[in-house]
Order: structure tokens, then sequence, then C-alpha cells
């Protein structure tokens, strides 16, 4: 392949920015890894298999262990994505196929500005107004009449529980996935749909068709969703209760690794092993988050691929 000298000035002149941007990622990895060295040293894969917080002003009888926060974290963000997906195609299929455009872009354009909105907003809107709703009118019901069932088998109390957690999560990521989908809805080719209604398919059945094509994108923006909600702070701080609670109820409080770290980073620093706990914790949340959106990035690369041929 032939490449000019402009080609050439253009790659030598872009070559820094990349470089920097990977060197960024190994310094932030290296520093986030010696940070919570200490801890790993100190109390090895206990860390991550036992759940408790117990500083102390003695070093030897600080104990940390961070497998709730780290199962909180996978539980509210796979919750979140599971229901943020098919607001998501809902959407998408609604702007795009349903109104006509001059209905359909103003809600994409107020879509597009939701996902611009500060996380703290939808973090007050959840606990103010979101726990209450959800604790007398959802929880308390679902207790009442379905409590024999494991997921809703504790009493509600508060309102600030796993579900509300991950409702406000998936509300504030819904913006953000729909405009992903979007993107991809665009990207296949006419051909496909217009071959649908030459053979005489149905509005349904075309639209069956494209979410079928979509199928393997859908999967790499849940995979990118995921990573998002994922490192979320500010919203699960305020909506999941931060208790060291570890159960399969939607009603309980629990941690996440993000809302441990919130709650507890300042008084981290006045004990030896508490701060690099957290540090360990925000590692296990990088190396997880890195490898979903690697997954999720090479999957729309073959995507696009398989669907250009």
């Amino acid at each position: 392949m032939f490449f000019s000298k402009s080609d050439k000035y253009l790659f030598y002149l872009t070559l820094p920015l990349m470089g920097g941007v990977l060197g960024l990622l190994v310094v932030l990895f290296s520093m986030i890894l010696t940070q919570s060295w200490p801890s790993l040293q100190r109390f090895g894969l206990s860390l991550f298999t036992d759940s408790v917080w117990r500083p102390s002003d003695d070093p030897q009888r600080e104990l940390y262990g961070l497998f709730t926060p780290i199962m909180g974290s996978l539980y509210v963000s796979i919750l979140s994505t599971l229901i943020s997906v098919p607001i998501s195609i809902c959407l998408l299929f609604t702007i795009i196929e349903i109104l006509p455009r001059y209905l359909g872009t103003p809600l994409r354009f107020i879509v597009e500005i939701m996902g611009g909105l500060p996380t703290v907003i939808y973090g007050l809107w959840g606990s103010t107004t979101l726990a209450p709703i959800l604790r007398d009118h959802v929880m308390k019901p679902l207790y009442s009449y379905l409590g024999f069932i494991p997921l809703f088998s504790c009493k509600p109390l508060t309102g600030h529980s796993i579900l509300t957690a991950s409702i406000t999560l998936a509300i504030a990521t819904t913006p953000y996935m729909t405009a992903l989908l979007i993107e991809g809805y665009y990207l296949i080719p006419s051909k496909y749909k217009e071959g649908a209604y030459s053979l005489g398919a149905t509005d349904y059945e075309a639209f069956k068709l494209m979410i079928g094509i979509l199928k393997p994108y859908v999967v790499a923006a849940s995979l990118l969703g995921f990573s998002r909600i994922l490192g979320e702070t500010t919203i699960v701080a305020l909506t999941v209760g931060n208790s060291m609670r570890l159960s399969l109820c939607l009603f309980n409080p629990t941690y996440t690794i993000p809302s441990l770290i919130v709650s507890q980073f300042e008084s981290a620093r006045l004990y030896e092993y508490a701060l690099s706990a957290l540090y360990a914790g925000a590692l296990i949340l990088l190396i997880t988050g890195l490898i979903a959106a690697y997954i999720g990035i090479r999957l729309v690369y073959w995507w696009r691929e398989r669907i250009y041929v």
C-alpha cells in the first residue's frame, strides 16, 4: 500500500498522542497497583473473599474484605444493564421507525440532553423521590405477597437498596445506550430493509429483521454500558444504602466498590491499610471495566466487518 507524504506526516504527528494515551493508561494502572500492594501483601486472597471493614488504630488488628462490594458492584451493574437494554431498544425504534421525523428528532435531542445531565441530579432524584415510591408501592407489596421468593424475601426499610440503585442507574444510562444503538442502526446497509419490504414483509417483520442484524451490536453496547455503570459513583452512593451486606434480595442495601470508596476515602487516611484496601477495590474495578470495554469494542469492529460483506 502506498502512503503519500501527507499521510506519513499525519501518522508521525498523531503517534505521540497515541503513545500518550497508552502511557496514561499504564501510569494509572501502575499507580493503582502500587497503592494497593500493601493490602494485597497483608491480606492476600482474603481481601477479595471476605466481607469485612474493620479499621483499627493498631495495624495488626485491621481487617478488610472486599467480597461484598465486588459482588454488589457486579449485581447492581448487571441488573441495571438488563433494565436499560430493552428500554433503549424501544427508544431506538420509536425515534427512528415509529415517530415521524418532526417528532423523532426532538425526542432524540431530549434523550441526548438527558445523557449529558450531571449524575448527581439522577442520584438526588433516586434518593429522595424514587426510593420512597419504590418502597411503598413496589417493595412492600412484593414482600407481602411474594416474600417466599428469595429476590423479594427481605423487608424493605428505607427504600435505599439494590433495586433503587439499579433502576436509577438504568435510567441514567439509557440515553448513552440509546445513542450507541442509534449509531449502530444507521450503520446497517439499507439493502436489508429494502429487500425485506420488496418481499412483502410487514413493518413488524422488517423491524424484527433489523434487530436480528443489530443483535451483536446490542451485546457490544450492553458491555460498553456495563463498563460505564460499573464505575458510577454518585448515583449508587446516594441510592444503594451503603451497608456491608450481601444478599440476593433486591430490597436489601449493600455496598459497591465506588460507594465504598466515596464513603470511606477520607477516614481511610487515618489507618495504615484502609486506603490501600480501597485502591485494591479500584484495581478490580479498573480490570473488570477494561475487559468489558475491550470485548465490546472488538465486537463492534467484528460486526461492522460482517454487515458490509
